[in-house]
């Protein structure tokens, strides 16, 4: 009887796993990556709405604050942002010598070496590309399917889903 269990939790997820990735092709959230996926763009929106917000609260309290503010307070935030100024400008200035070291280090390179980097480069774009169709693939797919085939994939991950919670609850031991 415990060989019977162990097999079950032992084997379980992993046909939960094989069954996944067939129908993962399916819809984006099928697949624990797209799943993933989908979680990090909701937080990329998230953050990008936060920031908007920051900002244009940020940027009205600077306008209510210049315009409350006294002569003498006017010519100390001008000072301040003449001292940002020269901080971008060295943020650029640090930008274009990086720029700089990177031409520096390719112009020096042997022939190897820039063979390894230009593979290097030409992997992680078609990677980078492979990832990019794989997901046109999946919305298309899911685009185009009927309904009946979009809801035959939608309880086939709540089935998946229901087996791998099965598969991984521990069953409740008897005492003794």
């Amino acid at each position: 009887m415990l060989s019977i269990r162990k097999i079950a939790l032992l084997g379980l997820p992993l046909f939960a796993f094989a069954g996944t990735a067939s129908v993962a092709h399916a819809d984006p959230c099928l697949s624990l990556s797209g799943c993933v996926q989908q979680g990090v763009n909701n937080q990329v929106e998230s953050a990008k709405n936060a920031g908007n917000q920051f900002t244009s609260s940020v940027r009205d309290q600077a306008k209510q604050r210049w315009n409350s503010a006294t002569e003498a307070e006017r010519e100390k935030l001008l000072a301040k942002g003449g001292a940002l100024t020269s901080k971008g400008a060295n943020a650029t200035e640090k930008l274009n010598n990086a720029e700089k070291t990177v031409k520096e280090r390719w112009n020096n390179a042997s022939t190897t070496e820039r063979q390894k980097i230009l593979a290097q480069r030409d992997k992680l774009t078609n990677a980078t590309n492979n990832v990019t169709n794989a997901e046109k693939n999946v919305k298309d797919r899911w685009n185009n399917a009927s309904e009946s085939t979009k809801n035959a994939w939608k309880s086939k991950k709540d089935q998946l889903k229901s087996d791998v919670n099965n598969a991984t609850t521990l069953p409740s031991i008897p005492s003794l």
